[in-house]
């Protein structure tokens, strides 16, 4: 089982014609109420592709709490480690999406919840998971998560210890017991002490440019450097596509590729194409593909979302075109 770590919020989202002009009135084309958050989409995705799977985060305790849990269970997604506070309200997303040019805009409110704990890790059998995912947004709490579950690894091998495998070209998290993975993805330096601590790096363009890159080959090599020598560094960029590599003790020793994306000729929604890449990638490590099958399907399953609305539509479109994924 997979276990994505986060947050979950209520998305209302507006379908426009064009983006609203300041203060002018407007009719959206189509208007839904949508349960979002990275860690949340990361697990609708990964049950759409096929996965079992756990959403583990916090929930606010007030009266969209039903909606919530309504909507996960009708996917198979679990739950029942959630932490339920009673704080006054949860986040919630106002979402406009641009017909004329497919984007989406996000106004964000948080609310009133509190962040998972150490101590909420602490209650979890984490043994039960077979890959666990962090959307890297808790920097006050996380490092001292992703070390107890390095810790967990290190004496919990898979088949052989990480120091028998420390100086072969295997990535880490085909070592691990348990691979860790992590979403870096906003404009903030303090996430970079999250880096060394997972086993496969999923970076943003945000966070990326702040570390000085110019384009998504630029970003790889640059995150190679602040990572733990066979960690997975990939690096999507829009419609610029991704690029990958393994990190390596000699930064001249590190290969990045790109792979190029899938641009369709008509963008209808934009929302979550980075979760359903960084969700598709995990999927297809976790199944056993190779690195470069994995961005590849990341990026044509990102494209097949910038065509529907939604997420669920996912899980036809897999069914019917990618037998590989099944």
């Amino acid at each position: 089982m997979i276990c994505s770590v986060g947050l979950t919020c209520v998305d209302i989202v507006s379908f426009l014609p064009q983006y609203p002009l300041e203060d002018s009135d407007q009719r959206c084309t189509k208007q839904s109420w949508e349960r979002g958050g990275n860690a949340s989409n990361n697990a609708t995705v990964l049950s759409c592709l096929g996965a079992s799977v756990e959403y583990f985060g916090t929930l606010a305790d007030d009266n969209l709490l039903q909606f919530l849990q309504a909507d996960m269970d009708s996917l198979g997604i679990k739950r029942e480690n959630c932490p339920i506070i009673q704080c006054g309200t949860g986040p919630i997303s106002v979402v406009i999406c641009s017909e004329e040019t497919g984007s989406r805009t996000i106004v964000h409110a948080k609310g009133n919840l509190p962040e998972l704990t150490v101590d909420d890790l602490e209650k979890l059998d984490i043994s039960k998971y077979s890959w666990i995912h962090f959307e890297g947004r808790n920097e006050a709490s996380l490092p001292a998560m992703l070390t107890r579950i390095k810790e967990y690894n290190s004496t919990h091998s898979k088949t052989e210890s990480l120091q028998q495998c420390a100086n072969d070209l295997k990535p880490n998290y085909q070592k691990a017991k348990i691979p860790v993975s992590i979403e870096v993805e906003k404009h903030r330096e303090s996430l970079a002490v999250l880096l060394p601590l997972a086993d496969v790096v999923l970076v943003g363009k945000d966070f990326a440019m702040l570390q000085g890159a110019k384009d998504c080959i630029e970003a790889a090599k640059i995150i190679s450097t602040k990572v733990e020598p066979g960690t997975v560094v990939v690096c999507p960029w829009g419609d610029q596509g991704a690029s990958y590599c393994i990190a390596r003790s000699n930064p001249a020793d590190v290969d990045v590729k790109k792979q190029d994306a899938y641009v369709p000729d008509k963008i209808i929604d934009s929302l979550g194409a980075g979760d359903t890449f960084n969700s598709t990638v995990i999927y297809c490590l976790y199944k056993g593909m190779d690195i470069g099958t994995s961005v590849d399907l990341g990026c044509r399953i990102a494209s097949e979302k910038l065509k529907i609305r939604g997420f669920k539509g996912i899980k036809d479109i897999v069914q019917k075109s990618y037998p590989q994924l099944r």
